[in-house]
C-alpha cells in the first residue's frame, strides 16, 4: 500500500525521535547555559547567516512570531554574553554563544555515532538516499525550501555514517515547514493568523481569552489583535460572553485546507527517488524507528 505524504512524514519524525534522543541533549545543555528554548533557537540560527543579522531575517525560519519579540530575545542573548550588537538593529553571535552551540553539537553527533539499528552498509545507504532526496528538494522548483537550504548548508563535514544520515533525515523533517509555510502564504494567510488559528486547531477545547493569549506569547499584541480580528472577519473564530475562543465550522475548513496543501506540497518528496528507491528509504526508516507502537 502507497504511503500517504503525512504517513511519510509521521515515519521520518518516529526515526528522528530516536535518532535524537527526542532533542534531550540540546535542552538540557541550553538549561545549564541559562537559556531558553527560544533563545538557544535563535543562537542555533546565527549558523545560517555568514555575517550580521538583524531580528527581521529570523522570519524566514520562524514565521510565527513579531520582528519585536525575535529583537527582545537577541537583546536577552547579548545581556547573557552568547550574541553581540554589531550595529543598529544587528546582531551576531559571540565568540560563547559558538563555542556553546559547537560543543553541545559535537557532544550529540559523538551520542549519534553510536546507534546501531542499522549495520554499516545500511546506514550508509540511508544516508545516500536521504542526501539525494534533500538535493532534489532544494532543487525543484515547485515549494519554495529556504529553511531546508540553510539546514542542508549547515551541513558538518563528518561522514561518520550514522550522523551522516542523521543530518539529512533531519532535513527531510525541516521540508515539511517549508511545504506549511508555502501552503498558508498561498493562501494568503499571514504568520501571526496562522499562529493563533494553529492555537486553535491543535487544542480539542475552546480556549479562554488569556490562555489564548499565552499560546502565542511570541507575538506582540498588535500583531495578535491584528491576526485574531482577522480570524473574525473571515468567520473562522468565535467567542461566547466569556471570551472563550473556538474555530467556527468555516475556521476548521479553512484549517483543513491548508494542512491539505501542506501534504500536497510535501508530496513533491515523492519525486526525488525512483519507486524501487523510495520503497528502500521507507523500509530503512523503518528499522532506525524500531517496531510501531500498538
Amino acid at each position: 500500500m502507497a504511503r500517504s505524504a503525512a504517513d511519510l512524514y509521521a515515519l521520518v519524525l518516529s526515526a528522528l525521535n530516536y535518532l535524537q534522543d527526542d532533542g534531550a541533549q540540546f535542552r538540557r545543555g541550553a538549561e545549564k547555559a541559562g537559556l531558553t528554548r527560544e533563545e538557544f533557537w535563535l543562537l542555533n540560527r546565527f549558523r545560517y547567516f555568514p555575517g550580521s543579522v538583524a531580528p527581521g531575517d529570523f522570519l524566514t525560519f520562524g514565521p510565527y512570531a513579531s520582528v519585536s519579540t525575535y529583537e527582545q530575545r537577541l537583546e536577552s542573548l547579548v545581556a547573557k554574553k552568547f550574541a553581540e550588537a554589531v550595529d543598529t538593529g544587528r546582531y551576531r553571535s559571540a565568540e560563547a554563544g559558538r563555542k556553546l552551540v559547537d560543543q553541545l553539537y559535537r557532544d550529540y553527533f559523538a551520542a549519534i555515532a553510536r546507534h546501531d539499528r542499522l549495520n554499516d552498509t545500511d546506514v550508509q545507504r540511508l544516508g545516500a538516499l536521504a542526501d539525494r532526496v534533500v538535493a532534489f528538494l532544494v532543487r525543484q522548483p515547485d515549494v519554495p525550501s529556504p529553511i531546508t537550504n540553510a539546514t542542508r548548508s549547515a551541513f558538518p563535514d563528518i561522514t561518520r555514517p550514522w550522523v551522516y544520515a542523521e543530518r539529512r533525515v533531519t532535513a527531510l523533517a525541516v521540508f515539511r515547514d517549508d511545504a506549511h509555510i508555502a501552503a498558508w502564504r498561498e493562501d494568503g494567510w499571514s504568520g501571526p493568523r496562522i499562529a493563533v488559528s494553529s492555537a486553535l486547531f491543535k487544542t480539542a477545547e475552546p480556549l479562554p481569552y488569556d490562555q489564548l493569549r499565552e499560546a502565542v506569547a511570541q507575538l506582540n499584541d498588535k500583531d495578535f489583535k491584528s491576526a485574531l480580528s482577522a480570524l473574525h472577519s473571515g468567520g473562522e473564530v468565535a467567542h461566547n460572553a466569556e471570551d472563550i475562543y473556538r474555530l467556527t465550522t468555516a475556521g476548521w475548513q479553512a484549517r483543513q485546507v491548508i494542512e491539505d496543501m501542506t501534504d500536497r506540497n510535501y508530496a513533491v518528496i515523492f519525486n526525488a527517488l525512483s519507486p524501487d528507491e523510495l520503497k528502500e528509504i521507507i523500509t530503512l526508516l523503518e528499522q532506525v524507528r524500531g517496531p510501531a507502537a500498538a
